[in-house]
């Protein structure tokens, strides 16, 4: 009696079959393959249930354990036999099946001993059409001749993807082969070599009838994986050859990282060859190909593609550095590659709660985010980081944090960025205690920190934003604040909107599944990208008092200046076609016309097609606004690609110290369309340039006329919120006024970053005391985050005390939906208080006789 047991149980034989029928080798469905059928959407459950995050010790266990039971299965109905006797060809349709059960349960052990990392999209779908052929492989028989076909060529591009699995652990045999005795899980090595001996032996069977399919399968994903790794040398060596000219450049004013960003080719290959180890799993210099740990949040995948061109191209010559800022400026990977002092790879976002509360007639809206974190790494005591990102509307500041602490919601305190980061830094990186920090960053983002997260209970925190409207014609838009972190894939939502019930209901972009007058309610799985839109009224002039001066919210004056430019510079790039250049070419001609490619470069009849040529090509453009003789009598016209370098990135080039020592004070620029670039953006939020947004139409029109949008912000008592369509003027004295407090809000993040200007580039407001301290009580005030301003929650008093980090006095606090409306004045508490006094004295003057 033969003793079954799990030993290499997809071992075929590759003998001949010459003289076998069809009917002799055609598969059937039988009852044993039914068993495989169960067992093999069992175990894609379980791994299925691990992808979603709820990774448990030990649960491959499982799909391991299905894999040799039916296994023993096969063998105990003579359907599998051991490797050294001959298999029968008509149950090949069985052991494909028991192939798939053992590379689920090969998939699912990868996730706790990682050998390959997380496999690429197309590589997914590949593998789950590779399954899905060798099951409809059963009922062959069946269908129509052009099925059978592409059937046979699914099965031919199957088996080169199992034959490159096996070649890959190769390495991994020799030790598998003893460890069978000692720990059968090192079987799980040789599974993808035993399922190609198994397509081979099917190919091979079925090799006269459908030789054309079958090469074909084979041929394809050779051709390409040929393809791309002809390429993959080809652009690799484009980038070491534009690297080398670009380090024999005369001018080094930018950074050469910055220089080889605005030039490469972006394709998807190019993009690949770039993220090269970063994002993707590549040969490393040793030889060796498997998953080593990565210090970044950036999921680096398995690409074979990838892979195996890197095998035959040597590594990019680039610093790691360089390589981050690539990646950060053309591919948005700003949030995956930030500091951290902790891993947050087990973190997922469980629950997100938005409300928010509109103010139509003011053109402005708070809200707050309420995240739920999860920590699915399976050990009570792992304790992990996490990072979020957020994405604001222009002009949006935060204004209030809160982190849960023992159940119970603790509001931040406001100080200096620098105290804010050093006790962060101090409690997380040595004490592993409670804290959470909201950092501002440059583009309009901000960077939440929350520690720590464990699996005993979820995490919770909460911010507050404060955000203008996007007027947009007739419509008022309100867009969602979206954020990236911990995966928010399977995370649920509710979305509370409250906004004046006489208010025609908006435009939504989803189903409420609760309405009334002024609020609507809506619940489901969490949404990133939606807005909201509401039919534009009339601004209506509502103030807010505080601290003896009063902030009113006015429509922003939109009147025209008489202004004819001396010269014209154009910011030229990718953004820009030839036809909008000839339009406005005839305008401009007449005058001196510059562009900025290496140096300033006159335009000409002779040269602008050529020039045109040249900078058209760059990704992005840098334009150098300190080299403008006269900016007084200056007009660039810019129209920006949505990538760019951030003023942060280009901090300690000769091109940023000279722009903080020659910066231009509202340089008048017309931005056409509707985005700008991050390098735009800041140097308009810093005032170092005026930038009106219009559209080429309206562009043609008003540079014949002489004409310029006039500076609302040349009173000083005056912000200007250009995406709302409206200006917060500040007035000495108390008023009475409705308005919530966050006209105080904007008003004194839009002033600090005026005030910041030039000075943000050398970061000399950091050691001007004087300066520094007068700019952070502003913002201490307002309670926001700003450049010089963080908000941080900390454990205890006794934190706070240790970092002098103190309650501002006569100040905002958190911002909070459960306050509407101004705070009182000290002659209004002071009548309170009186009118208190009388009620008391009525009231118990009885008692006292």
């Amino acid at each position: 009696m033969e003793e079954f047991t799990v030993h290499n149980p997809l071992e075929p034989d590759l003998s001949g079959t010459t003289g076998m029928t069809e009917s002799e080798i055609a598969p059937r469905f039988d009852f044993d393959y039914g068993v495989g059928l169960g067992c093999l959407l069992f175990s894609f459950s379980i791994f299925y249930y691990t992808s979603l995050g709820a990774l448990m010790n030990g649960i491959f266990v499982l799909p391991w354990s299905l894999a040799a039971i039916y296994s023993v299965w096969l063998m105990n109905a003579g359907k599998l036999r051991w490797f050294w006797k001959k298999q029968h060809p008509e149950y090949l349709h069985h052991r494909l099946l028991l192939g798939y059960v053992w590379l689920v349960s090969c998939f699912t052990l990868n996730r706790s001993m990682p050998v390959f990392d997380p496999s690429a999209p197309w590589l997914m779908f590949a593998i789950v059409i590779a399954g899905v052929s060798a099951i409809a492989f059963t009922w062959n028989e069946y269908l129509p001749r052009w099925l059978q076909s592409i059937l046979f060529t699914l099965m031919g591009c199957s088996v080169v993807i199992w034959i490159y699995y096996a070649l890959c652990l190769i390495p991994y045999y020799i030790l598998s082969v003893p460890a069978l005795l000692l720990l059968g899980v090192s079987v799980h090595s040789f599974v993808p070599l035993l399922l190609s001996i198994t397509y081979l032996r099917v190919l091979a069977l079925w090799w006269h009838e459908f030789r054309p399919a079958i090469l074909t399968g084979v041929i394809i994903p050779i051709a390409i994986t040929v393809y791309f790794s002809m390429a993959w040398r080809r652009i690799s060596n484009t980038i070491r050859h534009q690297t080398n000219a670009i380090a024999t450049q005369p001018t080094d004013d930018l950074p050469n990282w910055v220089m080889l960003a605005r030039q490469i080719e972006d394709n998807w290959i190019t993009r690949r060859v770039l993220m090269g180890p970063k994002v993707y799993q590549v040969a490393h210099s040793d030889g060796t190909i498997f998953s080593r740990r990565n210090t970044t949040d950036i999921v680096v995948r398995h690409d074979p593609l990838v892979l195996i061109a890197s095998l035959f191209t040597p590594k990019l010559d680039l610093a790691d550095a360089e390589q981050i800022n690539i990646l950060n400026v053309l591919y948005d990977t700003r949030h995956e590659t930030q500091e951290r002092l902790w891993s947050g790879s087990d973190l997922r976002t469980a629950n997100v709660l938005t409300q928010a509360r509109i103010y139509p007639h003011m053109r402005i809206a708070y809200t707050e985010k309420t995240i739920s974190i999860a920590n699915h790494s399976g050990s009570p005591r792992w304790q992990e980081e996490a990072l979020y990102t957020f994405f604001l509307p222009e002009g949006s500041v935060v204004s209030a944090l809160s982190l849960w602490i023992d159940g119970i919601e603790q509001k931040s305190l406001l100080t200096s960025q620098s105290k804010a980061d050093s006790s962060y830094k101090t409690i997380v990186g040595v004490e592993s205690r409670d804290p959470s920090v909201v950092h501002w960053q440059e583009g309009n983002m901000v960077k939440v920190k929350v520690f720590p997260c464990t699996a005993r209970e979820n995490r919770k925190f909460k911010l507050g934003i404060t955000t203008p409207l996007k007027a947009d014609g007739p419509q008022l838009t309100y867009e969602n604040i979206s954020f990236k972190g911990p995966g928010a894939e399977k995370a649920t939502e509710t979305i509370r909107l409250e906004f004046p019930q006489e208010l025609q209901a908006p435009h939504l972009p989803f189903e409420p599944t609760n309405a009334s007058p002024g609020v609507i309610i809506h619940e489901g799985a969490y949404q990133s990208a939606w807005k909201v839109g509401f039919k534009i009224t009339p601004v209506s002039r509502e103030s807010f008092a505080f601290d003896g001066k009063t902030y009113t919210v006015e429509p922003r004056h939109k009147t025209l200046e008489n202004f004819k430019a001396k010269a014209f510079y154009l910011d030229i790039n990718q953004a820009w076609s030839k036809r909008e250049l000839d339009a406005l070419w005839p305008v401009v001609r007449k005058r001196p016309v510059f562009v900025a490619n290496g140096r300033l470069i006159r335009l000409t009849e002779a040269n602008k097609d050529e020039q045109f040529k040249a900078l058209s090509a760059f990704n992005f453009s840098l334009f150098p606004v300190q080299y403008i003789p006269d900016p007084e009598n200056a007009l660039l016209i810019t129209k920006s690609t949505a990538v760019s370098p951030t003023l942060h990135d280009l901090a300690n080039a000769p091109f940023s110290k000279t722009l903080s020592r020659h910066a231009p004070q509202g340089l008048r620029t017309f931005l056409v369309g509707d985005g700008a670039s991050s390098y735009i953006k800041s140097l308009n939020e810093l005032s170092i340039v005026r930038a009106e947004q219009t559209d080429w139409k309206a562009l043609l029109e008003m540079i014949p006329q002489n004409q310029f949008p006039s500076d609302p912000e040349a009173d000083p008592s005056v912000v200007s919120i250009e995406s709302a369509d409206i200006q917060i003027r500040e007035s000495e004295g108390p008023a009475s006024g409705r308005a919530p407090d966050h006209l105080l809000r904007l008003f004194a993040y839009n002033h600090i970053m005026k005030q910041l200007g030039g000075r943000f580039l050398n970061h000399s407001f950091q050691t001007d005391s004087v300066f520094n301290a007068k700019l952070i009580r502003e913002a201490e005030i307002a309670h926001i985050v700003t450049p010089v301003s963080s908000m941080v929650v900390l454990e205890n008093q006794e934190d706070y005390d240790r970092f002098d980090i103190r309650k501002s006095k006569n100040s905002l606090e958190n911002a909070t939906l459960k306050v509407a409306g101004a705070v009182p004045e000290p002659h209004e508490w002071l009548l309170i208080a009186l009118f208190s006094l009388l009620i008391g004295y009525f009231t118990f003057r009885h008692y006292v006789q």
